[in-house]
């Protein structure tokens, strides 16, 4: 069911069509052993639009958007997937939100939502909640930080770098002599990595209350929605015209159930991911549950949805040229960076537990 108000079908219809005009210069999948750099084109469109502060508050710059306008615009860009940093802007928008009080933050907020400054999130840094797992940390010692990220997603055409030490928000600008970025290979063929060597330098230091971790997990779960989404879709529009013994294959019931499957389990993580942003704009008690179980529900279905779509496209989906495989890797990519099924699980249980 579309629970969807007029304004924000425009809202996505708009940013669809903008999407969609940029993909006929940059199609994907991109050229074999190319790699990928930042559409800066695009990215200043976005800006241009309002669309990189949309759910930044009108009084730090913003368009004064929530989260359920976010996740409007996430489901489209997941679709698109273009090669800008939609998701770790949304994250870093978020996080210096929360850190507007201070003057370093508030003055970064304001470059990031005009499109002047590219920010990249060091994932690996945040909190467990977002990001499980073995923890890579920056040193910090008075205001001096030190310390090796591994994979930086956009890292070479970041300016700055946001990072978490000690309970402090760093930002790590990359143009310093004591910085090192060099490209690292990448799962993801449009999301490209870098990992960033610090030694020890004096970096600006933004203090935050709490970490908005319910935001970010409803952005990415809405980006993987969108990806999921364009991975069926092309499924069913092949298994409609792909005929064998003198039938389209969407007609044998080992196709049709599969797609039917996937569609139910997308639209439920779709639904979740729409109820949580409705609960983080009502500042509902449950946003973080329900943030928390949209993610669960999105990682799942993608990493399903975009295997089961490359297989129903048989040997063609293998292939470079079909972009099958481009959505299978956001899938994996994402998965690997917010930890697998089980762990998002225990994850939810403590939530709930704990509340």
């Amino acid at each position: 069911m579309d629970v969807l108000s007029d304004e924000l079908r425009e809202l996505g219809s708009t940013s669809r069509r903008l999407l969609e005009r940029s993909a006929r210069t940059s199609p994907l999948p991109p050229p074999f052993g190319a790699t990928a750099r930042l559409d800066r084109e695009l990215w200043s469109s976005l800006a241009g639009l309002g669309l990189l502060g949309l759910a930044v508050p009108e009084e730090l710059g913003g368009s004064g958007g929530g989260a359920t306008e976010l996740c409007v615009l996430a489901e489209e860009v997941g679709a698109a997937l273009p090669a800008v940093p939609f998701a770790g802007t949304a994250a870093v928008a978020a996080v210096l939100v929360a850190g507007a009080d201070d003057g370093v933050g508030r003055q970064v907020l304001a470059e990031v939502v005009k499109g002047t400054l590219v920010v990249a999130p060091a994932w690996e840094t945040f909190p467990a909640q977002i990001v499980p797992g073995r923890r890579t940390a920056l040193r910090l010692e008075g205001d001096r930080v030190d310390g090796a990220l591994a994979a930086v997603p956009f890292g070479i055409d970041a300016d700055l770098v946001l990072a978490f030490a000690d309970q402090m928000l760093v930002l790590v600008d990359t143009s310093w002599d004591a910085v090192r970025v060099r490209a690292v290979e990448a799962l993801d063929v449009v999301e490209p990595v870098a990992a960033v060597d610090v030694a020890p330098v004096a970096a600006p230091l933004v203090q935050i209350a709490e970490v908005p971790t319910a935001r970010i997990r409803a952005v990415l779960a809405a980006e993987l929605v969108g990806t999921a989404q364009r991975a069926l879709d092309g499924a069913v529009a092949y298994a409609k015209e792909r005929r064998q013994f003198g039938r389209p294959i969407g007609s044998f019931q080992a196709i049709k159930h599969l797609l039917a499957d996937r569609h139910v389990q997308l639209d439920a993580a779709r639904m979740l991911v729409r109820t949580a942003a409705a609960a983080i704009d009502a500042g509902d008690v449950s946003a973080e549950e329900g943030a928390a179980a949209a993610l669960v529900a999105a990682c799942d279905a993608a990493d399903a949805t975009t295997g089961d779509a490359l297989q129903v496209h048989g040997g063609i989906g293998f292939t470079w040229e079909h972009p099958s495989h481009v959505f299978l890797k956001r899938a994996r990519a994402r998965r690997v960076l917010l930890g697998s099924q089980a762990r998002q699980l225990d994850g939810l249980a403590k939530l709930i537990l704990g509340r």
